[in-house]
């Protein structure tokens, strides 16, 4: 189970593999160690304003993950992310501000919050995604993912790059 997530670390930009493929499967990833306190048959993941990943993404439509069914969903109301399991919040311009709101509106809602903007971890998002080495990692912030009732795998956690 552990080593489709330690070979996307080994992923490289340089291999011409988009971005946000890779982010995409590191999403899958995250759902596979993640479990939320719901028993829904539908995993459902959220992309939060414009989508970056295009195509990308719906190849998650249908998969498996922990007995659920993943369901992919473009919004750009922060009402349909509190339904949601996993939100990968693209806000722009990447404000502290907007972030801040986001995140406070869908408190409480039991989502695995993820972004790809500098410095969101500290905004108070779950999982920041980034670019290291021409590699994508991400950081946890592991705190405020159990405040809200997510359990992250200690094996998920062992491979981010910075955990809080």
């Amino acid at each position: 189970m552990l080593g489709l997530v330690s070979q996307i670390p080994a992923l490289s930009l340089a291999n011409n593999i988009n971005e946000y493929t890779i982010k995409a499967a590191f999403i899958y990833n995250f759902a596979r160690f993640t479990e939320w306190p719901d028993e829904s048959k539908e995993l459902r993941v959220c992309i939060y304003g414009k989508d970056p990943f295009g195509a990308s993404i719906d190849k998650l439509n249908g998969k498996q993950s922990n007995g659920r069914i993943i369901k992919v969903i473009r919004t750009r109301s922060i009402e349909e992310v509190k339904s949601c399991h996993i939100a990968f919040l693209n806000i722009i311009p990447p404000e502290r501000r907007l972030y801040a709101r986001a995140l406070r509106d869908i408190e409480g809602a039991n989502v695995l919050t993820i972004s790809d903007a500098e410095g969101v971890v500290g905004f108070g998002v779950m999982i920041g995604l980034k670019i290291d080495n021409d590699k994508v990692a991400f950081d946890v912030n592991h705190t405020v993912a159990k405040a809200s009732e997510i359990e992250i795998s200690a094996k998920l956690l062992r491979l981010a790059k910075v955990v809080n």
